[in-house]
């Protein structure tokens, strides 16, 4: 016969049970992305390539939803205040690290999400005017010897492409820069064609590519370690300035606590997904080479978050 001790300890028991029942069952509603940038954007892009095979492995639908606004803090505020269930996840890239570190107010924290998965990395490229020297090691020499009478641009304050220039100037000896901030990558490649910046470093594009076949402007240097095979001939710009190194990444990631069960079952279904060889060449398509892993998202984020932080700090960049 059962004591009322028992009839309690099985009452206690009962909502672990379910809960651990909903994770084993998990999903058994739509999956939301949530975008925190623009439509057609890089983030978007690269998640609409997954949504149907993911669909496909989880039995349920994956819908795309927009929140952009605030350099991607009200997308990304958005999902750390959801249910820690799994069914609501954020597609970002390095501004999920920076954003709350050069503004007050981004209105969520490091800490407030887990990575799910990487999706992939892009390097930035280190463009000139077709008036700059024609090589990456002329242009550091004639950088170098005019301090204070170049502009360069940033498609984003406080976003990967402007604190990397901030580094690669310390780093290259280049001084006094004048830096005029644009309002996204398309307004900035259009001031560096015009002349208005002379140099800024940006992800590579199609349209980019197509300039630089025209001669309207120049490709100096990638920001990889070593050079790229898609890119053979253009150099890394460690081979001019040692130790230089950045790159985009993109990734997925989830409100903190959610059950692990959920992570590594989304995880290993992202993994698939980016290593289908169809998956890959729609990245390759945006110069995304697709790289799935939780766990490398996750020494990324860390890594990102010491080094921009100390830029942050050292530069004393505030937004707010």
């Amino acid at each position: 016969m059962l004591n009322r001790r028992h009839v309690l300890s099985l009452a206690a028991l009962a909502p672990l049970a379910s809960q651990v029942s909903a994770q084993d069952n998990w999903p058994q509603r739509p999956i939301r992305i949530v975008n925190p940038g623009a439509p057609g954007g890089t983030n978007d892009v690269l998640a609409r390539y997954v949504t149907e095979p993911l669909s496909k492995i989880l039995g349920q639908p994956v819908i795309i939803e927009a929140k952009a606004g605030a350099g991607g803090a009200i997308g990304t505020q958005f999902v750390a205040q959801q249910p820690a269930d799994g069914y609501t996840i954020l597609t970002h890239h390095n501004g999920f690290v920076t954003t709350p570190l050069v503004r007050n107010n981004a209105g969520y924290e490091f800490k407030d999400l887990v990575p799910v998965s990487l999706q992939g990395t892009s390097p930035l490229l280190l463009m000139a005017h077709a008036s700059m020297p024609a090589t990456l090691a002329e242009f550091v020499a004639f950088a170098r010897a005019n301090p204070g009478k170049l502009e360069w641009g940033t498609a984003a304050l406080g976003g990967v492409g402007h604190l990397a220039t901030e580094v690669f100037h310390d780093m290259a000896g280049i001084k006094d820069m004048v830096r005029i901030a644009f309002s996204g990558s398309a307004p900035a490649i259009q001031g560096l064609l015009s002349g208005q910046v002379k140099y800024l470093m940006s992800t590579p594009s199609s349209s980019t590519a197509g300039l630089v076949k025209e001669g309207r402007l120049r490709f100096l240097g990638l920001s990889y370690p070593t050079r790229s095979a898609a890119m053979p001939d253009l150099p890394s710009i460690s081979e001019v300035v040692p130790g230089f190194s950045a790159d985009v990444w993109f990734g997925f990631l989830a409100r903190a606590g959610t059950p692990t069960p959920i992570l590594d079952k989304l995880s290993a279904a992202l993994s698939t997904v980016l290593t289908q060889p169809e998956v890959v060449a729609q990245y390759q398509s945006v110069n995304v080479l697709a790289k799935p892993g939780r766990n490398e998202l996750g020494e990324i984020l860390k890594r990102e978050n010491a080094l921009w932080g100390k830029v942050v700090k050292e530069k004393n960049i505030r937004l707010d």
